[in-house]
């Protein structure tokens, strides 16, 4: 009897039959496919929602860039006129002002004698106190006199050549003497007017 069980229990199991081991790994496979297939649907998912967020974006940004470069330009624009226009009315009131200056530099010497006298007199100091009020006005709104010191190198730029002379101790292209002050706007390279120089040789 022993000998029947130990023949028993040597016998080979049928290879058709599935034993409790495999059909967990059947299992497991199974539930490994539906998973892996489960990620591929829920990554295409993703991928498409990603893209078409993406496009969202991009189209938002574009739209919002194109609007920022049209309100730059249009701001450039208009900066660009109002400096035009400023640049405009301070050239107008400098001129002015330096007019004023001529026609007062110019004012006779002697004047006449008796009421005609008094009333001229009378009359140039009314312009002599609005010509200074013209300046004051001139000197709040940032235009100042600029100099071209002597023996500073001469810039067409910056200078107006009005004639040529040799100077001894000097090279070629200096300063050598302001014929007439130019006018500046707040710093030297925003020149009005230009001083009028004589340069060397």
């Amino acid at each position: 009897m022993n000998d029947d069980f130990k023949i028993s229990l040597s016998a080979p199991a049928d290879p058709e039959l599935p034993t409790m081991g495999m059909s967990s790994v059947y299992r497991l496979f199974e539930a490994f496919i539906a998973l892996r297939e489960k990620n591929e649907r829920q990554h295409k998912l993703f991928e498409q929602t990603q893209n078409r967020a993406r496009d969202s974006l991009q189209s938002s940004f574009n739209t919002f860039a194109g609007d920022t470069q049209k309100a730059f330009q249009s701001l450039r624009q208009e900066i660009l006129g109002e400096k035009k226009f400023s640049l405009t009315l301070l050239n107008v009131i400098l001129d002015l002002g330096i007019e004023m200056n001529h026609i007062l530099d110019s004012k006779p010497r002697h004047l006449p004698t008796g009421a005609e006298g008094e009333a001229l007199e009378s009359w140039l100091k009314s312009l002599d106190v609005q010509n200074r009020k013209l300046w004051d006005d001139i000197r709040k709104l940032g235009i100042n006199l600029y100099e071209a010191p002597v023996g500073t190198p001469y810039n067409p730029a910056l200078h107006e050549r009005v004639g040529s002379t040799r100077v001894d101790g000097l090279p070629a292209l200096m300063i050598a003497e302001t014929k007439e002050k130019g006018y500046a706007s707040q710093q030297p390279e925003f020149i009005l007017r230009r001083p009028k120089v004589i340069v060397t040789e």
